[in-house]
């Protein structure tokens, strides 16, 4: 019974800490969406994607750093405890997430993979100058260009996207792609995708959106820092792809990085910022790792933090130990 209560508490400071934290992000993006909106979109994709994969970490983070060493170390082991009915329901609930997120997760990747390798296998490895992943020529109806994969990514690209774009044209779109690449934007819509499914309440939605067209907008400025030109040439680009678009079509890449597709809709705004892209002074740089740096020192240095002040003082512990009985309590 120890290590069951153990497990089920561990499991409902999961659901009840990832779904507070998410409400509270979704309600401060509502309240400060515009003026964030307004930072470059670099900036504002780091900060989207943070806000979004934020309260899954503090989860972790409290589960990992509290919840679990005062367990542990102060939780005897005939307490005279037992799971009761309602801490149950709650942990099982929160298994049911977890195991739906890892599995929709699973089942999109492979589903991304089959749909990636039935595209290979009817197509033509082309080279592209400057290039350093695989590129593959392929027949599809929508004008696909996309970048597919994580470990080892690769770039399709639709036969009617290198008749209809010129070779400047073309290589600004490149860019774009190589913008996601240096992003690992696919690897972020996985842990966005594993972060939406584990919060039962319908939120995020919007920070999802947010995070998608800002990912696109930071893409486009990655291929506009090359210079004035690349910008220009990227908005024709997408006004030439969107022009030969189906409607009500797309490419259905769950997992993979597109040009343009179904749900980018309009692209008058992306064309609208490249051309003020191309009219500034002075080209806009785009540090892309610098978020990810960031970040990580961020986490890190806090966990250290933790790790010491643990060490140091066990009264953390203590209070988390007390909290945790008090919880055990209300739910008996």
């Amino acid at each position: 019974m120890y290590f069951l209560l153990g497990i089920s508490l561990t499991l409902a400071f999961l659901l009840i800490v990832n779904m507070a934290a998410a409400v509270l992000a979704t309600g401060w993006w509502r309240l400060m969406s515009r003026p964030i909106l307004t930072l470059s979109v670099n900036t504002c994709a780091r900060v989207i994607f943070m806000l979004r994969i934020g309260p899954v970490a503090a989860a972790l983070v409290f589960i990992s750093a509290f919840v679990v060493p005062a367990y542990l170390l102060l939780e005897p082991e005939e307490s005279g405890e037992v799971v009761s009915g309602k801490l149950a329901i709650i942990a099982f609930v929160s298994s049911v997430t977890v195991c739906i997120a890892l599995y929709r997760v699973f089942k999109t990747g492979m589903v991304t993979r089959r749909l990636a390798l039935n595209w290979q296998k009817n197509a033509t490895r082309i080279a592209v100058d400057g290039v350093d992943v695989p590129v593959f020529r392929i027949v599809h109806t929508f004008p696909v260009m996309a970048v597919v994969g994580i470990i080892r990514p690769r770039i399709f690209i639709a036969e009617q996207v290198l008749a209809a774009l010129g070779p400047d044209e073309f290589r600004a779109a490149i860019a774009h792609e190589y913008g996601h690449l240096r992003a690992n934007d696919n690897f972020k819509r996985t842990i966005l995708r594993v972060c939406r499914d584990l919060v039962i309440l319908p939120v995020g939605t919007s920070l999802d959106r947010a995070w998608a067209e800002s990912a696109e907008s930071a893409a486009d400025a990655y291929a506009a820092s090359k210079g004035r030109s690349t910008a220009l040439n990227l908005a024709s680009a997408l006004i030439k792809l969107a022009r030969i678009a189906p409607k009500n079509t797309g490419p259905a890449v769950s997992l993979g990085s597109c040009l343009i597709s179904e749900q980018s809709g309009d692209v008058t705004e992306r064309v609208r910022r490249l051309v003020r892209i191309s009219e500034e002074t002075s080209p806009t740089r785009m540090p892309f790792l610098h978020g990810f740096q960031t970040a990580s020192w961020i986490w890190s240095g806090a966990l250290t933090l933790l790790l010491v002040l643990h060490l140091s003082d066990q009264r953390l512990l203590l209070t988390t130990h007390d909290a945790i009985e008090h919880f055990v309590r209300i739910l008996q």
